[in-house]
């Protein structure tokens, strides 16, 4: 018999541990990038490397757990994240740097996806709700106190050295993985693909995909936008650590409610994520930081209430490639959204960039009026 208490810790401290590791240095690659030359086109491109393992291979998760032994999947993102972190701390040549950011992609496809199957499949049915809050403000605490730890870092040593400690966090996460003993599915029925099952909800993940945008925009190009308007890197780290700290708090709360609209809370999510966005173009600290705050709670919100409409809308059986395909939609936005916004910043003003990209994630609203699948 599993020791749910057990798995449930490792699960939800490996996550952390992982999340600490990731978070720390994550805004600031793009000012290490920003330092060597790099354009704000060439900063997008690099953030869409990243993001590209991430479009692609999520939703085949819903299959591979199937077949094979889920904490040996798992654990591939304690170690491919390791190794992606060493390559950056020595990377000499964009080319290098390209490479480390796509290890560093590929290993998150093995981190959330895969965690939250784990979640649906070896926990019973009415602790999945409870463990998947839990599991969610795990990592979540993990990225609002990664940007502080990082800023203190990078203003100590380097961002080099801070890219090699975090790669040593995220490799502290393997043997405790291992820990959790054989995570493999027995005497299933092994899941075919049918398109008609993911096709119905549509809506959804266009909606998720313009959403994204606007996500994309504030982890992967904000942290440079901040840097180049004078910003020092304690004061971005210390700016994530705050729209960290208000995602958990989203999750945390959220969780306490017994039942929630998901209709109303995407509906405001959109459209603050839209207001945020333009009002990025005032760099003052005193707007800044409370647009980061609200934004937060607001990212955190969106993505439960993506996942509480899948729970309830997708036949079971299918809900976890359904949750998969959820993954690579925001992966795709993750692509398609740093580049598509740092041309807009190269090319066009400050003013014209983040107001086109607010009015592209508002256009999310009307979907949501006429869908039938979520309301």
């Amino acid at each position: 018999m599993r020791n749910i208490s057990s798995l449930e810790l490792k699960l939800h401290t490996s996550a952390f541990i992982i999340g600490l590791g990731l978070s720390a240095p994550a805004y600031f690659i793009p000012i290490f990038l920003q330092e060597l030359g790099a354009s704000y086109t060439l900063i997008g491109i690099m953030g869409s490397i990243r993001s590209t393992p991430y479009a692609l291979l999520p939703i085949f998760t819903g299959f591979i757990m199937s077949r094979y032994d889920m904490r040996k999947l798992y654990v591939l993102s304690s170690i491919l994240s390791l190794i992606g972190f060493t390559l950056l701390s020595i990377s000499q040549s964009y080319l290098e740097i390209g490479l480390a950011n796509f290890l560093l992609g590929v290993s998150m496809v093995f981190y959330w996806p895969i965690a939250e199957s784990i979640i649906a499949e070896f926990f019973p049915e009415d602790l999945r709700w409870k463990v998947y809050s839990s599991f969610s403000a795990s990592w979540s605490t993990a990225y609002f106190i990664g940007p502080i730890v990082g800023g203190v870092l990078a203003e100590l040593a380097n961002l080099r050295t801070l890219f090699s400690i975090s790669g040593i966090i995220c490799g502290v996460a393997a043997p405790l993985i291992y820990l959790m003993g054989e995570l493999r599915l027995k005497n299933i029925d092994r899941i075919g693909f049918k398109g008609g099952k993911l096709i119905h909800m549509w809506s959804l993940y266009v909606m998720v995909f313009l959403f994204t945008i606007g996500m994309a925009c504030l982890i992967l190009l904000a942290p440079s936008y901040f840097y180049e308007a004078g910003w020092s890197n304690l004061m971005v780290g210390t700016v994530f650590t705050v729209f960290g700290m208000t995602r958990t708090i989203a999750y945390v709360l959220l969780s306490k409610f017994k039942k929630i609209d998901e209709a109303r809370i995407m509906t405001l999510s959109i459209t603050i994520q839209s207001i945020a966005i333009f009002l990025l173009i005032y760099t003052r600290p005193e707007i800044i930081f409370p647009i980061l705050a609200l934004a937060g709670l607001i990212n955190g919100a969106y993505f439960v209430a993506s996942f509480s409409v899948i729970s309830k809308k997708v036949q079971a059986g299918y809900r976890s490639i359904s949750i998969g395909f959820l993954e690579s939609i925001i992966g795709l936005g993750f692509i398609i959204g740093p580049a598509f916004i740092g041309l807009l910043l190269d090319y066009l003003n400050v003013w014209i960039a983040f107001t086109i990209t607010s009015l592209v994630i508002l256009s999310a609203l009307p979907i949501l009026f006429f869908s039938k699948n979520i309301r």
